[in-house]
């Protein structure tokens, strides 16, 4: 009897195939990150020994790693976009009005930004040579835009009534104290969202109340439109790029969620994995999530990528297999 399928058939043709080089340098996609040199810390693949099989177990092996599945964008100003080559963001983009510029910094420190999500295109194509399935399907259009939010981008008006928020609100001081104390490790991200749409406009006059911690590393999360109050622009457009992705996922109900997820700095400058909320000085020194790349000439906006935890049990030769992927996905993004 035969247990298991490895997935190797996939690796010599297919995804050399598919990888086409002018298709991959139009916009940002898969190779965007598997090409940075912290791809293997970020995918932090793990195997070890297991059992499966019923009646009769057999050795097996239980894998687990991350795996980039969402861009999130924070822009200067509305259709501003790394993505102006994706047929489906064009689309989207085209048929919004001219907008108010929306890039500008306030005298106390606030930063504004409009921000834009998407699943990581041409995903499935490597990462359907792992062992793992739970990757989802791009969809080649944003899936959350803050244009679509409207008037609430502007003035935080839906979250008006988050009770968590309500609750901080009298001591906003003693919640940034709390979000420092305890964003060491940051957290993980929550589960949610992830259906088939593309954005659309939300009339929702309000919206509704949200699990996500109010104080964390980057300051306060709620309410969640684009304007962030501190010193750091980085922190400001990730913090702005956090709420935009909860809006997507508990509001839009179009953006995929995780209860174990990890973030990284695609542009300007190529960072290393870290966790929503982790403290500033991690960022800024350990994970080097800063503006360093305005030096070679980067543009003005900001890019991360959203990586989610995987794991599943599969018989011994996925071991081989799953080795052999990961490496051969390097090869074939550092070569375009």
């Amino acid at each position: 009897m035969i247990f298991w399928k490895p997935k190797i058939y996939l690796l010599p043709g297919v995804i050399a195939l598919l990888f086409e080089q002018q298709a991959l340098a139009l916009f940002p996609n898969v190779c965007s990150a598997v090409k940075t040199p912290a791809f293997n810390s970020c995918m932090e693949l793990n195997i070890t020994p297991a059992m499966c099989g019923w009646p009769v177990p057999r050795p097996c092996a239980h894998f687990s790693y991350y795996v980039p599945v969402t861009f999130v964008e924070s822009v200067a100003n509305p259709k501003e976009t790394f993505f102006g080559s994706l047929p489906g963001a064009a689309v989207q983009l085209g048929t919004m009005g001219a907008g108010l510029p929306f890039g500008a910094e306030g005298d106390q420190g606030a930063h504004s930004f409009h921000s834009h999500a998407l699943t990581v295109p041409f995903i499935n194509i490597p990462y359907r040579a792992m062992p793992c399935d739970d990757i989802p399907m791009e969809r080649w259009c944003f899936e959350a835009m803050s244009e679509h939010v409207d008037s609430h981008w502007h003035t935080g008006s839906g979250d008006s009534l988050q009770p968590a928020f309500l609750a901080w609100m009298a001591a906003p001081k003693a919640c940034l104290l709390y979000g420092a104390a305890t964003s060491v490790s940051g957290d993980s991200g929550s589960s949610g969202g992830g259906a088939p749409i593309c954005s659309f406009p939300n009339p929702m006059p309000k919206f509704p109340p949200s699990p996500r911690q109010v104080c964390n590393g980057w300051g306060i999360f709620f309410p969640r439109y684009g304007t962030y109050d501190g010193a750091s622009q980085t922190v400001g457009a990730l913090m702005i790029a956090d709420r935009l992705k909860s809006l997507g996922s508990e509001v839009f109900m179009s953006v995929s969620s995780s209860t174990d997820e990890k973030w990284q700095m695609i542009s300007p400058t190529q960072s290393q994995c870290f966790r929503r909320g982790q403290n500033v000085a991690f960022l800024e020194t350990a994970a080097m999530a800063t503006d360093i790349g305005r030096l070679q000439g980067k543009p003005k906006n900001y890019l991360f990528t959203v990586w989610k935890k995987v794991s599943c049990t599969k018989d011994l030769p996925y071991v081989a297999s799953t080795i052999a992927a990961a490496g051969l996905m390097q090869a074939v993004c550092q070569g375009l």
